[in-house]
């Protein structure tokens, strides 16, 4: 019998504890249930790759054809094919003034365990600005193809490394330079470098003025934003007319007559529509056999014992990127 009352004492006990869990506190309002939360931290950004100073002795410098020669003749002499993607032609459209800060003399390379390093060395600054005025840039071709396929671009470069003014383009289409890159195709509809890199980590690119030389361009691209390609082709620009690297390459989209040329004894001189724009041809880097890829300035790479510069006097009309005769020192 007391066995039975202690069993129906223990069943009444757990029906109040039930019904008072479900109902409303004396209060009135609903009981409230603690929750622990985790402590939440803010993602720790990772700060920039930053550049060293480029080691002095370069590994390659490119000599770039010099359109000062002529320039109070309001012409070029040498160095602009535009059926082959090259361009020498710092002078304004129609009045064909020259623009020093336009004008590549040289382009060098060097590199550390980071960062490539590109000295675009120019004539001169802005007369008007007395500030380097063009948009500069080093463009790359990983796949040895002559496309084009990676676009660091930086203007109005201030005295210390920085990423401001500096994007980097790219081209997942491989639509840069048309069907045949380099070789001029009047007409193509298809887009260039139409999307851009987001620069963080160690995937950067910065600019500077050169500490010693303010008529020159400093451009540092990491190597791992290069996705640590180990061969490569690379040229210069200095673009202060179109500017559009969604019509690279330049000569698929502007044709002779439209373009307008430098030279004087030319049916379409003056310039017109492609004008205060310069560019180089391209170096090779870490590449043994160069034959048969298109926009290169050199057949062969030169010994590594000799450091060599070299300018274009005479390019191939009918194939692209194949120089004639060259003058090198």
């Amino acid at each position: 019998m007391k066995k039975n009352i202690l069993i129906l004492s223990a069943l009444v006990l757990l029906l109040v504890l039930f019904t008072a869990c479900g109902s409303k506190s004396a209060t009135g309002t609903e009981p409230t249930a603690v929750v622990l939360k985790a402590e939440q931290t803010e993602p720790t950004e990772i700060p920039p790759l930053t550049p060293g100073e480029p080691n002095p002795q370069v590994d390659r410098t490119l000599e770039d054809a010099d359109s000062s020669i002529k320039a109070e003749e309001h012409r070029a002499v040498t160095g602009d094919n535009i059926l082959n993607n090259l361009f020498e032609r710092p002078f304004t459209a129609q009045d064909m003034e020259y623009q020093p800060d336009l004008n590549i003399l040289t382009t060098s390379i060097t590199s550390d365990d980071s960062f490539f390093y590109f000295t675009i060395s120019l004539d001169g600054i802005d007369p008007a600005s007395g500030m380097l005025s063009g948009t500069y840039g080093i463009e790359f071709d990983r796949t040895k193809t002559g496309r084009g396929d990676l676009l660091v671009l930086a203007s109005n470069p201030a005295k210390e490394w920085s990423m401001e003014n500096v994007t980097v383009y790219v081209n997942p289409t491989a639509s840069v330079g048309g069907t045949k890159p380099i070789v001029a195709e009047e007409g193509y509809e298809g887009k260039g470098y139409t999307e851009t890199v987001q620069l963080e980590g160690d995937k950067v690119a910065w600019a500077r003025i050169a500490p010693e030389d303010a008529n020159a361009v400093q451009i540092a691209v990491s190597r791992a934003l290069m996705n640590n390609a180990e061969e490569f082709t690379w040229g210069a620009w200095a673009d202060g007319g179109v500017k559009d690297p969604s019509l690279y390459d330049y000569d698929d989209h502007f044709g002779p007559s439209e373009a307008g040329s430098p030279i004087n004894t030319s049916e379409d001189y003056p310039l017109k529509a492609v004008a205060s724009l310069d560019n180089t041809c391209r170096l090779p880097y870490g590449i043994v056999d160069t034959t048969g890829i298109p926009g290169l300035c050199l057949s062969i790479p030169p010994k590594e014992e000799h450091k060599v510069s070299c300018v274009c006097v005479r390019w191939a009309l009918s194939v692209a990127g194949v120089c004639l005769e060259w003058s090198c020192k």
